[in-house]
């Protein structure tokens, strides 16, 4: 059976915003970590956070799908990780252009570190969540707001 990682956010934002902030080097340094290198082919990420610490040298991006998803094959030398993340994007509803959720599914993953990830991903996306949103959690109920929809009444 395979071992992975699947979380989840939804952002007050729309599909470009939520894109940009995986795929440009300045905007993953607002709310993941200050030591980044990413360009059209490297994602390179050094966490000494808390109760993490990775180094991602060596990691790729091998697939992006414009404002749709992002592949990553991920390495940490240190603790023998060869890994799938894969980032998916997509508005909360049909009507909801100023919402956006992300699906995080990180696969392949031993299970000595399946916790880790577990809570990696989860505190990593929370950051996000509150870059957009601050407190609010987006929840169905508010899927047909107006400031969610941008319809007026």
């Amino acid at each position: 059976m395979e071992k992975f990682v699947h979380k989840s956010v939804r952002l007050y934002c729309n599909l470009l915003e939520a894109y940009r902030m995986f795929t440009i080097e300045e905007k993953l340094k607002l709310w993941l970590s200050k030591n980044i290198l990413i360009d059209e082919e490297n994602f390179k990420i050094e966490i000494n956070h808390n109760s993490f610490e990775l180094n991602t040298l060596g990691s790729k991006i091998t697939r992006k799908e414009y404002e749709k998803k992002i592949v990553i094959n991920w390495i940490e030398k240190e603790k023998s990780i060869n890994s799938e993340v894969e980032i998916n994007f997509m508005t909360c509803s049909q009507r909801a252009v100023n919402c956006v959720e992300i699906h995080v599914i990180h696969r392949n993953l031993n299970k000595k570190y399946m916790n880790f990830y577990n809570v990696f991903w989860k505190e990593s996306l929370d950051s996000l969540r509150y870059y957009f949103n601050k407190d609010w959690i987006i929840h169905d109920g508010d899927l047909t707001l107006t400031k969610i929809t941008g319809r007026s009444l």
